[in-house]
């Protein structure tokens, strides 16, 4: 049974946007459309928890909106959702209200955003995705981050069929193209939700990040999300992306677990 969760969340806009399109979910934050001088840590010790990033699709209306209302949306169900099928209706639920929002205000038509994270309740980890914002996760005995989640993008179809490498896809001029998420407007399609469950164990760390952190930062920025407590990594996390040339908005949310 889960005792506590120890967290670190940090978002930004990075060295070349002129705004932050990604969205952070805490218990008792929401940050959105804001680059923050150094991370927000919490201690959470009442469950269910919900920890999101949310990604503002680039090259669409409002991507910064979208994050921000998925997010709003999910951090506001009353009851929050504490088993997978609630997850589940509590996501659609956050999908349909971008739907309802672009229909009464046409200039949204067509706004979306990714979206991962994980849902702590006192047992389990529900771990979901819809995007490429991704989930990793590590237990005490292993040196690395395992990726927990699977991409909804063009790339991970292609390594799926086999016609592409993991080494090719690291440069592919598809790499950002995703095949699912949370969007509004006159044509939408349900986004394809993918949940897992699993039993935490004391001494975890779960790290959620949007592309921007994964991507550009690489093995180097998770080898710096397994390294040392909480304010070291997170630090360690951003100065990684900003030595990167961070292009693209860096969002991400440390959590270590106790039971």
């Amino acid at each position: 049974m889960i005792n506590s969760i120890h967290i670190a969340a940090f978002t930004h806009t990075g060295l070349y946007r002129k705004r932050n399109e990604d969205s952070l979910l805490i218990p008792g934050h929401l940050i959105t459309k804001t680059a923050m001088d150094n991370p927000v840590f919490n201690t959470i010790t009442k469950f269910p928890a919900l920890l999101a990033v949310a990604d503002g699709l680039g090259g669409c209306v409002a991507g910064d909106v979208a994050s921000g209302e998925v997010l709003r949306y999910l951090g506001k169900t009353t009851p929050p959702p504490d088993d997978e099928e609630s997850l589940m209706a509590c996501i659609n639920g956050a999908a349909d209200h971008l739907v309802s929002l672009a229909l009464k205000d046409p200039a949204l038509d067509g706004f979306g955003t990714t979206l991962s994270g994980v849902l702590v309740t006192a047992r389990y980890l529900f771990i979901f995705s819809c995007g490429d914002s991704r989930v990793y996760c590590s237990t005490p005995d292993q040196k690395r981050l395992t990726l927990m989640t699977k991409d909804h993008s063009v790339i991970q179809e292609m390594i799926d069929a086999g016609t592409l490498s993991e080494k090719e896809a690291r440069n592919h001029p598809l790499g950002h193209v995703i095949t699912s998420c949370l969007s509004g407007g006159r044509v939408t399609r349900r986004p394809d939700i993918r949940i897992q469950k699993a039993v935490p164990i004391s001494g975890s760390r779960i790290v959620i990040c949007s592309d921007g952190v994964w991507d550009y930062g690489g093995e180097e920025v998770l080898k710096a999300a397994h390294t040392g407590d909480l304010k070291e990594a997170s630090k360690h996390m951003a100065d990684v992306c900003f030595e990167a040339g961070a292009p693209d908005n860096i969002t991400f949310i440390i959590a270590d677990i106790e039971s």
